[in-house]
């Protein structure tokens, strides 16, 4: 048996613990699901397993409930309703079936005996290459550092962040007059005003198309930072 699950009124796996549900000989309210996870939990970690990291999701799906059920117990909220109970004993039973068959497999792989793989035969015609002879022919197949994707430094936040700093000194700024390097700064600065404005924080005043643009601090944010 991997898992054995017991409390008052039942002992036995998560299978049989399903049955008595289905049955009725066990009420899903009676369920102490909080313990039943710490059974689990403690009997998986006592087993030698050398696979276990198979196990980590429905691992992670019981930790999840077991952090729910504290937060009830501390919510004074101790019920469970009979969805939650039942998903619980699937997911058990889930994990009951996982143990039993990485321990099937395990003990079947211990009877079997290691032999190394057999040499794959060689191209005599290939010349053997040392790993840096091999790494100079391979530079002219490698992507140019210019074509890779550069780190985002300088986003929305960042960007009003900055602009805001500045306009906390200076009460209106022109936006040609920020010192932005380059189309990428200019555009995420642009898409921080235009979101400064759509909060009521900024305004923006143009004389004519294409022609600079005044950014002022709103009144509202004036009185907010003096």
């Amino acid at each position: 048996m991997a898992i054995t699950l017991s409390f008052e009124g039942f002992s036995g796996s998560p299978e049989e613990l399903k049955r008595a549900l289905r049955s009725g000989r066990v009420a899903v309210r009676q369920l102490p699901l909080l313990r039943l996870i710490e059974q689990a939990l403690e009997q998986v970690a006592e087993l030698d397993l050398p696979e276990r990291g198979s196990l980590l999701p429905i691992l992670a799906e019981l930790l999840e409930r077991k952090l729910r059920a504290l937060l009830r117990l501390d919510l004074e909220e101790p019920e469970e309703d009979e969805d939650e109970g039942e998903s619980l004993v699937g997911l058990l039973v889930e994990l009951d079936e996982a143990v039993r068959f990485l321990l099937e497999r395990a003990e079947a792989r211990s009877l079997v005996i290691r032999v190394p793989p057999a040499e794959l035969p060689r191209d005599r015609r290939l010349a053997r290459l040392s790993p840096a002879t091999l790494r100079h022919y391979a530079q002219r197949y490698l992507r140019p550092r210019a074509l890779l994707p550069s780190e985002e430094r300088f986003g929305v936040a960042e960007a009003w962040s900055w602009l805001l700093q500045r306009l906390r000194r200076a009460r209106w700024l022109w936006f040609s007059r920020l010192g932005l390097s380059g189309w990428a700064e200019r555009t995420v600065a642009f898409a921080a005003l235009l979101e400064a404005v759509r909060s009521g924080q900024v305004r923006l005043q143009q004389e004519e198309p294409f022609a600079d643009l005044l950014i002022e601090l709103e009144p509202d944010e004036e009185q907010r930072t003096a």
